[in-house]
């Protein structure tokens, strides 16, 4: 019998292997993508990197199933789990994770020792254990996790491998994926994004040489091969490892396919085993053994026999649960083979022993593989029913697109089984409803906004309002998902939700469109919204126990979602804490939106978050909070509370690391942060901040906005360049979109403004002017008075200025700062110059001050009065010298030579301080190195600096580089030697 020949020897991959260990030594590198079509050689390239590391390193691996974006959800991750338990044991993992983990819902083990997971347990939660046991165990000893077949990964997955790239910290933990890239499917748009990420490596072996090709064969036989044989094998295989052993035995024989030279050498394999081959291609890689030997008709010992046989011939491996193929090629090859008849024989085989398995053991037969299997048998009702158990329990893991895909099957059957609605105790527009509801809250815009387009038609609306505003509410999400705007479905919804009865969604239907009104610049109506809202919610806290038959706001593994049934008659009543805690949730958000509607009048508007920051903590919902934070930070920004701004924005950096939500929260906090220091004249602050931002993975919008404020400062500084080149790079990425609008004003400020630096203030007033004539300033007022104040700066358009300002609201002190400047400018008298002064100190804005101190200056030469000339212009110097904001220090010396005035201080000043060595550190790194040295970890140096974990990594990196230390035991050291962990002042 002949085997399929297999090269125990590593060929050639000299320069991938150095690739790979590369980047496993490199700090700040923590993933590596290997891609390249089948047979080129990806998993051996990464078994063999595995064998070369150190003796400490744990390897651990999973694989996607070849159903796998078909099948169940998070399989390559769960496997990963299911290894660390076997290997740490329940115990020491419990000892990582909280009480009642979402963990225990992969791990019965762990449900039994920690209890199980909440039903309200949310994704991300989940993801941050994962997450967590992964850096804790590689704390202990280095752990490299080996995800191989990524392009068949569900969605759900390439969720979870997304997170984990944006948040590993740790150096010790390493992600090492393999994937074809012509068959990768969702994986392409991840890979695309993963690219600007530093921390991750994307590498792609290349077809082995003629030279390598004769190597390869040389271990293949034993002995040299003929040149002539080299050749031929070389040209036929074009350089793919797998068809070169396919080739090797017989290098003369031409068939016309690869699956033919892959199975001639299966011909002579006796029935039993071959037939044990066939079920195992059919049950897909890998597959347990358990369904196995349950789908086969063979006794024990010849099944067992049989597996020894295929083994041997390295056709199958042996894993920790059952056995894969050597390569799914071949196992494709022998499934393509099967007659259709025999494919479906061997799937109702399997689905058979898959259903009795599940009964016995539901938790190690995912309902996603019985429903794959049926449907292939031509199974349908048991195919629908499995589907539907697949949907509920992507639900009860927070895999919502993959439960769409589950729903999407129950629907494609639901007319071809008999019964339907009493096989899954659920109607069809019960159904239809739980897919709008998946597509909501997984972001499948387009098809749930046609599934809510669907059951709206079929629903009778007036013996069922509560439904009908249910999918208007959803349906309004989608849409603003799509930039299309849902306040006319939310509207829509309010109609069918009766005002004397404040359920739940009544409440959540109010917030949402007090918030698109707020966006929209209808203050007043956002703010009796609000108010509505409010009163919902606190009704519903006072009232736990109230009839509320919404569940708009059930958790995603609420059976009465998966149903699409009322709360009232799914939804037990030792829910009442849950519920009490979604209607603080809903409180807390009203109450901030009550403060956006109020933001012209900011004590009020401060009082509402007030509330609203108590109700998020009694609440224990991160996400609440953190959404209370981002609409209050932006709030203080634009009223010029910018210190507190800053602690509320770290408040709510610091929530994000605690709950793992930093990736997502974190970039619009950080745009306020920015903009709060930009705007305090903590220059340098900024500037770090923002050059550690645009490293991450960041939005289009965000990262325009973090380019507006680096501009800003490098054009007050005399970098006209640097500004020009921000701005142009900000353009595009704002587009012309209409929720972009307050960042594209900005723009249009900073445009007007390099005109105006680079001597061209005609063309900077057109520039300014053709913004201010738009008829939606009023909705934007806070950037339309910034940028009256550039134009106003020009001396030119005075006519349009004035008739725009005339018209826009003041709300705030900074707007009522930019009035002032914009009036002082028009009239050029020293006393208003004196009122625009007093705006700008008061909101201690220096650079905003020291302008107004020079104009003021100039005004009062104009008047006469040199001596308060003098003292304006004096202070203007002491502003720009601490702002380092070198055109308005020389215009200031400029006016004052052209008058004559010394500006030279009386008395001795001050002697300078020469600053400590510091070894070329920057001051945030100089914030690290101090940490580094308490024995902190990156995620700790991060939650600390309110950074993300791969800022840290980097600085830390850069850290042991600028020092010389080859770990940060001794970066600690040579810092304490030189003196580098005493901060400043």
């Amino acid at each position: 019998m002949v085997s399929l020949p297999v090269c125990g020897a590593f060929v050639g991959r000299a320069a991938e292997l150095a690739a790979l260990q590369d980047a496993y030594g490199e700090p700040t590198v923590h993933t590596v993508l290997v891609g390249g079509e089948a047979g080129i050689g990806k998993s051996r390239l990464v078994a063999e990197f595995g064998t070369r590391l150190g003796a400490r390193t744990a390897v651990l691996s999973g694989r996607c199933p070849e159903f796998g974006a078909k099948g169940v959800a998070f399989t390559p991750f769960v496997a990963v789990m299911r290894a660390l338990l076997r290997d740490q044991g329940v115990e020491a993992l419990a000892a990582l994770l909280p009480a009642k983990p979402a963990l225990a819902r992969w791990l019965p083990e762990l449900a039994a020792r920690s209890g199980a997971a909440e039903i309200d347990t949310d994704r991300i939660r989940l993801f941050g254990e994962i997450l967590t046991v992964l850096e804790q165990c590689s704390m202990n000893r280095p752990l490299v996790v080996v995800l191989e077949d990524l392009h068949w990964a569900d969605e759900s997955g390439l969720e979870l491998l997304a997170f984990l790239v944006a948040n590993i910290a740790e150096g010790d933990l390493f992600l090492v994926g393999t994937y074809r890239p012509a068959d990768s499917g969702p994986l392409r748009k991840l890979v695309a994004g993963l690219r600007r990420d530093l921390g991750v490596r994307l590498l792609s072996p290349a077809p082995l040489t003629r030279h390598e090709v004769g190597r390869q064969l040389a271990a293949l036989r034993g002995r040299e091969s003929e040149p002539g044989t080299i050749g031929r094998i070389f040209e036929r295989s074009k350089g793919i490892p797998l068809f070169v052993e396919a080739l090797c035995p017989a290098p003369e024989d031409t068939p016309a396919e690869l699956s033919e030279l892959l199975l001639g050498h299966l011909s002579d394999l006796p029935d039993q085993t071959a037939s044990v081959l066939r079920l195992a291609a059919a049950a897909g890689s890998p597959v347990r053994h358990a369904p196995l030997a349950a789908a086969s008709d063979l006794a024990e010992d010849a099944l067992t026999a049989a597996l020894h046989q295929l083994i041997d011939q390295q056709l199958l491996v042996p894993t920790d649960t059952g056995y894969q193929f050597r390569h799914v090629l071949i196992r494709d090859a022998v499934y393509d083979g099967l007659l259709p008849a025999e494919r479906k024989r061997l799937h109702s085989s399997l689905s058979r022993a898959l259903a009795v398995l599940r009964m016995q053991e539901p938790d190690e037969c995912p309902s996603g593989e019985l429903a794959y299997h049926a449907y292939a048998a031509g199974e349908l009702p048991l195919a629908l029913e499995a589907s539907w158990e697949a949907a509920t329990e992507a639900e009860n893991v927070g895999a919502h697109r993959v439960r769409v895909r589950y729903l999407d099957q129950v629907l494609e059957s639901w007319e071809r089984v008999p019964e339907a609605a009493s096989r899954v105790d659920a109607d069809r527009i019960d159904v239809v409803e739980a897919v709008v509801a998946a597509c909501y809250r997984g972001g499948v815009v387009e098809r749930g906004i046609a599934a809510a387009d669907e059951a709206l038609t079929v629903i009778d609306a007036a013996t069922d309002p509560e439904r009908a505003a249910r999918l208007h509410y959803y349906r309004a999400g989608l849409r603003n998902q799509s930039s299309g705007g849902g306040e006319g479905d939310l509207l829509a919804a309010l109609a069918y939700l009766p005002s004397d009865r404040p359920t739940l969604l009544r409440g959540e239907v109010l917030a949402e469109l007090a918030a698109a009104r707020v966006f929209s610049g209808a203050a007043a109506a956002a703010e009796n919204d609000a108010r509505a809202a409010v009163e919902v919610a606190e009704g519903l806290r006072s009232a736990p126990n109230a009839d509320d038959t919404s569940s708009v706001m059930a958790t995603p593994c609420a059976p009465e979602e998966a149903a699409g049934a009322d709360a009232a008659s799914a939804w037990p009543r030792s829910s009442v804490f849950r519920d009490d805690r979604r209607a603080r949730a809903l409180a807390a958000r009203a109450y901030a939106y009550l403060g956006l509607a109020t933001a012209d009048r900011p004590e009020a508007a401060m009082a509402h978050f007030e509330q609203a920051h108590a109700i998020a903590k009694s609440a224990h919902d991160p996400g609440t909070l953190l959404t209370v934070v981002l609409w209050e930070s932006a709030l203080l920004v634009s009223a010029g509370a910018d210190e507190a701004a800053i602690a509320a924005i770290q408040q709510g950096l610091r929530a994000a690391h605690e709950t793992y939500r930093f990736a997502e929260a974190a970039p619009i906090l950080l745009v306020k942060w920015a903009q709060a220091l930009t705007a305090l004249g903590r220059w340098n602050e900024a500037l770090e901040l923002i050059d550690e931002s645009l490293t991450a993975q960041l939005t289009p919008l965000s990262t325009a906005a973090l380019l507006l404020c680096h501009a800003r400062i490098m054009l007050a500084r005399g970098d006209e360049e640097a500004a020009a080149t921000s701005a142009a790079t900000a353009q595009p990425l704002l587009g012309d979109r209409r929720w972009a609008r307050q960042y594209q004003i900005q723009l249009h400020t900073v445009q007007t403004e390099i005109a105006h630096a680079a001597g061209n203030p005609q063309r900077a007033a057109e520039i300014g002017a053709a913004t201010l004539s738009a008829d939606d300033l009023a909705a934007h007022h806070h950037e339309a008075w910034a940028l009256a104040e550039a134009i106003a700066r020009t001396r030119r358009a005075p006519l349009v200025l004035d008739s725009v300002t005339a018209k826009l609201p003041v709300t705030s002190a900074v707007d009522t700062a930019y009035r002032n400047s914009c009036h002082a400018l028009g009239s050029g008298r020293p006393a208003d110059w004196v009122t625009a002064v007093s705006s700008w100190r008061a909101l201690g804005r220096p650079y905003e001050l020291a302008r107004s101190l020079l104009e003021s200056g100039d005004a009062e030469l104009a008047a006469g009065d040199r001596a308060a000339a003098r003292g304006a212009l004096r202070s203007v110097l002491a502003l720009t010298d601490e702002l380092a904001a070198v055109p308005l220090a020389e215009q200031a010396r400029q006016l004052a030579d052209r008058a004559g005035i010394d500006l030279a201080q009386s008395g001795n000043r001050p002697a300078t301080t020469s600053r400590a060595d510091t070894a070329g550190l920057t001051p945030r790194e100089l914030d690290v190195l101090r940490l580094v040295a308490t024995g902190a970890s990156n995620r700790q140096i991060a939650a600390e600096l309110f950074i993300s974990a791969n800022t840290a990594g980097v600085h830390v990196s850069r850290i042991l580089a600028k020092l010389c230390a080859s770990s940060r035991t001794e970066a600690a050291a040579t810092a304490r030697k030189r003196g580098l962990l005493v901060a400043d002042g």
